[in-house]
């Protein structure tokens, strides 16, 4: 889907209008910001008053950052993989790989902040950035929790004075 110039960042669109002149409504960019299509002036046009849009290249990081932070997952994830932990060759050569996403990261974070700050939020869902709770859908400890103050709570009594509900456990 298209990006309107009003949708980026201001500094970003600050040095775009610097290099290649004031934007309009018209103007456009893909989703990945590797291609800005800049509508002609309209006395350019032609006969019909279509709109034309000259073309420029950008040089975007975007999906080289999102490639390298599936590559850092997968070796994540195979890292952890029983036939592999034992295997010292593949353990560095898995670290080697975060550490190469953690260096490009901190160069685009620090070399590019506005298409870095664009990009953060959409990078983050497609490398896989998301819950980081190791309990989230399991069972978690109970001693943790009880030690700074929670109670456990019996739910076969609390479905029993629940009222206007009827529960069934289906994972039986």
């Amino acid at each position: 889907m298209p990006i309107k110039p009003s949708e980026l960042n201001p500094n970003f669109l600050k040095k775009i209008e610097d290099k290649y002149g004031p934007t309009s409504e018209e103007d456009f960019f893909d989703d990945e910001l590797e291609t800005y299509y800049k509508a002609n002036d309209p006395s350019e046009r032609r006969e019909g008053g279509g709109i034309t849009h000259t073309v420029y290249k950008l040089p975007s990081f975007i999906e080289l950052y999102k490639n390298l932070g599936k590559a850092r997952n997968t070796a994540k994830t195979l890292k952890s993989n029983k036939e592999l932990r034992g295997d010292k060759e593949f353990q560095i050569q898995a670290d080697k790989i975060a550490d190469t996403f953690n260096s490009f990261r901190t160069f685009f974070r620090n070399n590019y902040p506005d298409q870095y700050s664009m990009v953060k939020s959409t990078v983050k869902e497609a490398t896989g950035m998301g819950y980081n709770t190791p309990y989230a859908f399991g069972k978690a400890n109970t001693s943790q929790y009880t030690s700074i103050g929670y109670k456990p709570v019996n739910q076969k009594s609390l479905r029993k004075k629940a009222k206007g509900i009827d529960y069934v456990d289906l994972n039986k």
